[in-house]
């Protein structure tokens, strides 16, 4: 079984909606979307939809993390250099290119502000602090910490998309059915909700000879 195309199955069941809240629906059609796939349906698009407005800001909060991190870079290392050129005992974090995460970038980013902070009324910690490394380095951060909250929500509405999908791929499966026995395998009703095993999703069952 190759990967879920969710965005196929999004499409799919919102036909699903539409064909069982029609108003010239079918009685026995509209009566199994209601009861047995109806809660389901909304619930699988309503996590999708989130999905996609966490993977455009996760973009966007992106985008803007790594701008700031480029910025920050030559006045990281620069004040790094110069605190170690006053102070070479002092314990500072590695260059930021060699921190792993972005947690880690966030780390290194508060721990040379806090070293610097504890010189500050030499001239060489003040201009540090004053200059383009101490007044970067808070935005930075920010700018960081907003980059790692969208993924963490990116992450969550993806697993609720996955949780979503199994029973509402389930009774998908029974919804379609009913069309199939009311209107007919050869029908534009059931055609329209029909989802192949091509698409990337795994049918699971036989609805009886293919057309």
């Amino acid at each position: 079984m190759g990967a879920i195309d969710y965005k196929r199955f999004y499409r799919i069941l919102t036909r699903c909606q539409e064909l069982g809240t029609d108003a010239s629906a079918r009685p026995a059609v509209a009566r199994v979307y209601a009861d047995v796939l109806k809660g389901l349906v909304e619930a699988f698009l309503t996590a999708h939809k989130s999905v996609i407005a966490g993977e455009s800001a996760a973009g966007k909060e992106g985008a803007e993390a790594n701008a700031a991190l480029v910025s920050i870079d030559q006045p990281y290392r620069e004040a790094r250099a110069i605190a170690l050129a006053y102070v070479p005992t002092l314990a500072v974090p590695d260059t930021l290119k060699r921190q792993p995460t972005d947690t880690d970038k966030v780390t290194a980013l508060e721990d040379l502000l806090d070293a610097v902070d504890d010189h500050l009324g030499t001239p060489w910690a003040d201009d540090i602090v004053n200059g383009a490394f101490g007044q970067r380095a808070p935005l930075v951060i920010k700018e960081i910490r907003e980059s790692v909250e969208a993924n963490t929500a990116l992450a969550n509405a993806k697993h609720a998309r996955a949780t979503a999908y199994g029973p509402a791929y389930e009774k998908y499966m029974s919804f379609k059915r009913v069309v199939r026995e009311v209107h007919g395998p050869s029908s534009k009703e059931y055609k329209r909700i029909h989802l192949r095993a091509a698409s990337g999703v795994d049918e699971g069952g036989d609805d009886g000879p293919k057309e």
